[in-house]
């Protein structure tokens, strides 16, 4: 079991959101060869022995000309369509992220073995996967969140921008302000829903800004958020008051609002109505292009209308790894059609 994955890390969990205030700059089945059943069990169909026309049968009718094959060309336009490159990414070969041998344990248990992802730049990878398979340890590791565990060890390479996080004299302010983090539970600042844009803006000016200067920030940030329309007139109510939907569209923006290059989120719809979860997912498909997203979630629906790249996890190895489309609609590995199948998971 991902000791990131149980609830008994809740007190990790206080440390991050701390921590994040302090740091607040926050296919198919397989395909039968022609002729040939796949399934051993299966018995061929003998085909029955017309009998003879007799005097009284009618002739046959004649057999209508076949229409034109169409197979072929559907074919070609499905592969390509699990092929072309997602329309929120540039150019794939431009890695805003690249994990190298990844090694997370606990206590000397490891939790990940290896792990090698790549995250072009712009666009939305979602890891997934079962649970307890080492998601939310890959997603904490990303920004240097899993360390604060003291029985942690971790090893191999996160570059950004190809720079090693964990390399020495690495600025976690700073590397905490590239690379934001949603959590599973919204935790807005316990302050105005202004502050809580506002926080992140403050901290990062050499003398302290006045409420009129950030306010066209604050609001750019609300409205990339898809929550100024709802609270422009109400800027200073407590952001507690606020409905969980609204809570982790503010926690969003104010991780927008320190302009990060990638944002991590942990399963950011899994307390939320469906309502509010459209528009999370909405905003997510806005945000992509513009910055970078790294998902966890156990809805296989959310990752397959959001995701650009998608990484599947079990037992702490990365199974199958590309193109969304490609690993959720023709995935190579059988493991990772029966996941996909529900087989398990």
């Amino acid at each position: 079991m991902d000791p990131m994955d149980t609830p008994s890390n809740d007190r990790a969990d206080e440390r991050a959101v701390r921590q994040e205030w302090r740091h607040a700059l926050d296919r198919s089945a397989d395909t039968r060869a022609a002729g040939i059943p796949s399934d051993p069990t299966e018995v061929a169909v003998t085909p029955a022995v017309e009998a003879p026309p007799s005097a009284t049968t009618p002739p046959p009718a004649s057999a209508p000309t076949p229409a034109p094959a169409v197979a072929a060309p559907a074919a070609e336009a499905v592969a390509k369509s699990l092929t072309e490159h997602p329309t929120h990414v540039a150019d794939p070969t431009d890695l805003v992220l690249a994990i190298r041998g990844l090694r997370v344990a606990f206590s000397g248990n490891e939790i990940l073995h290896g792990v090698n992802i790549d995250a072009p730049r712009g666009g939305v990878l979602a890891l997934v996967g079962p649970s307890g398979c080492g998601k939310t340890t890959l997603l904490r590791s990303i920004n240097r969140l899993t360390e604060l565990a003291p029985t942690a060890s971790i090893d191999g390479e996160i570059q950004l921008d190809g720079q090693n996080v964990y390399d020495r004299g690495t600025d976690l302010n700073l590397l905490r302000r590239r690379i934001g983090m949603v959590f599973q539970q919204p935790n807005p600042f316990p302050m105005t829903i202004f502050d809580n844009v506002a926080f992140a803006m403050r901290e990062q000016a050499k003398s302290r800004p006045s409420r009129s200067s950030l306010l066209p920030a604050v609001e750019d940030v609300l409205q990339r958020a898809g929550l100024w329309d709802e609270v422009k007139d109400n800027l200073d109510r407590n952001a507690l008051s606020l409905s969980g939907g609204q809570q982790q569209r503010l926690c969003i923006a104010r991780t927008l609002a320190a302009n990060p290059e990638v944002i991590l989120m942990d399963e950011p719809c899994s307390a939320l109505d469906p309502r509010s979860t459209a528009r999370i997912e909405e905003l997510i498909l806005q945000l992509a292009g513009s910055l970078s997203v790294v998902i966890v979630t156990h809805n296989l629906a959310q990752a397959k209308r959001i995701g650009d790249y998608a990484a599947y996890l079990l037992n702490g190895d990365v199974i199958e790894q590309g193109l969304a489309r490609k690993v959720f609609e023709d995935p190579e590995q059988q493991s990772t059609r029966d996941f996909i199948s529900g087989m398990f998971g």
